[in-house]
């Protein structure tokens, strides 16, 4: 079970295995409730934006905690932040990371001890339990990830299922459900990535659809699509991975 000021009370309370998420942005505001400003700010600070945030002008180590209660970013002592990093508002970073150069960080994430956000990579509502490697050209949206993950590079965890032309006009982002035990789930998601077991690892260019739930120590090959279903721990997937059980 996770735990600490962010992750314990959000995994302790969960009944379905994607509710974490969605109480991330309250538990990352609950934390900084009362909380004082420390360490000095990063290189550059852009606030002429609704969407604020951090854009790093240079490669700096961070020699002490930073706590930013009006933008709620707190990123934890030694945390390497390169530049040309962009950090936005909502982002609880622990010690150890790194956050490379040209890494996107939209809001709203959770970054465990000893994480990388590398170069080119994109993150949005998500969460990395614990030493969790996205070091190139990655997208993770809406996604949890176990402790010691690995991404290869260029590994896309969508986030959204098709629609149609009439849905786009119309803004509209129909619910995602999957078969569960031969019956119908309803999820009660517009949008959700994928939930990534402990010590899972991905070949490069890798992309799991919309709905994967891989289990613990599972390996997807290189160039690999896995569609969305339920996957149990220790998969090796080697060819076009279809739960079928698990789609609608």
């Amino acid at each position: 079970m996770p735990t600490g000021p962010i992750l314990g009370p959000l995994f302790a309370s969960a009944q379905k295995p994607w509710e974490p998420l969605a109480g991330l942005s309250k538990a990352i505001e609950a934390a900084f409730e009362g909380a004082k400003p420390q360490g000095a700010l990063l290189a550059y600070r852009r606030t002429d934006s609704p969407e604020r945030g951090y854009q790093q002008r240079q490669t700096e180590v961070l020699k002490e905690d930073l706590i930013d209660p009006e933008l709620m970013v707190f990123i934890g002592k030694g945390t390497l932040v390169e530049a040309g990093a962009t950090i936005k508002e909502r982002v609880w970073i622990e010690g150890g990371c790194q956050v490379r150069q040209g890494a996107y960080i939209r809001g709203n994430f959770f970054g465990g001890q000893g994480s990388v956000v590398g170069h080119v990579t994109e993150v949005k509502n998500a969460i990395f339990i614990r030493h969790v490697e996205a070091g190139h050209f990655a997208y993770i949206g809406d996604s949890i990830l176990g402790s010691a993950v690995n991404l290869g590079a260029g590994t896309k965890i969508s986030n959204l299922e098709f629609r149609s032309a009439k849905d786009k006009f119309e803004e509209n982002f129909p619910p995602m459900n999957l078969i569960y035990q031969g019956k119908p789930l309803a999820t009660g998601l517009s949008k959700f990535g994928a939930l990534i077991g402990d010590g899972v690892e991905t070949g490069c260019n890798s992309v799991l659809s919309p709905l994967v739930f891989l289990g613990r120590e599972s390996w997807v090959l290189p160039n690999l699509s896995v569609l969305k279903g339920l996957y149990p721990p220790g998969s090796k997937l080697y060819k076009l991975a279809d739960c079928k059980a698990c789609r609608l």
